[in-house]
């Protein structure tokens, strides 16, 4: 368990050398759980997530540590297009003028290494990018995977981030997918019922 409480966060609009790679680490060990607790792949690809840090239109957050080390990582866009998976043409339809405006942003990611999950900087980071939306007004919006919804709470965290960005602020559950396995018996059983 890290000693350290000191992080400071920083933003950049690309990642290369020892900040890239100390991004994928944290990155890479932030959500490694979920490889086994999310239907749905979670982590990005080795070349994905040097797409994604080499593409300016998202930005990313970095918590640093004492030591300049990231503990922490996060991005997070106004260009829909520039996220993959995400439906731009469903903001564009529910939210049109916030579209039209660029108000609508989203948060790709928000990964802490395990040593520093006590340390507030998921706190500061999401507080960070709610701030953005809030100065203009707008939409932020993040995938959750029912792992985080339901053992980690995470929705109603960010809930009350974002009460402390902002009052009035309206939370909307956008969508839900849930996923089905049809399991069949061995063959030999399989036989039995007919």
């Amino acid at each position: 368990m890290a000693t350290r409480t000191q992080v400071d966060l920083v933003t950049r609009t690309t990642l290369e050398g020892d900040l890239l790679e100390g991004a994928w680490a944290t990155y890479q060990v932030a959500f490694d759980r979920l490889r086994v607790l999310a239907v749905q792949r979670h982590l990005m690809t080795r070349a994905e997530f040097d797409d994604v840090c080499a593409d300016r239109r998202v930005m990313k957050y970095l918590g640093l540590d004492d030591d300049g080390r990231v503990c922490a990582f996060g991005t997070f866009t106004n260009h829909l297009s520039a996220m993959p998976l995400v439906s731009e043409e469903y903001f564009a339809h529910r939210w049109p003028q916030l579209h039209a405006a660029g108000k609508i942003w989203y948060i790709g990611c928000v990964g802490v290494h395990p040593d520093y999950r006590s340390s507030g900087v998921f706190a500061r980071m999401v507080s960070q990018m709610c701030a953005v939306v809030e100065r203009t007004g707008g939409v932020a919006s993040i995938d959750i995977c029912r792992h985080n919804e339901q053992d980690l709470a995470l929705p109603r965290l960010i809930t009350r981030l974002v009460d402390t960005v902002s009052d009035g602020t309206k939370v909307h559950r956008l969508d839900e997918q849930t996923y089905w396995a049809y399991e069949f018996p061995e063959p030999a059983l399989a036989s039995s019922w007919r």
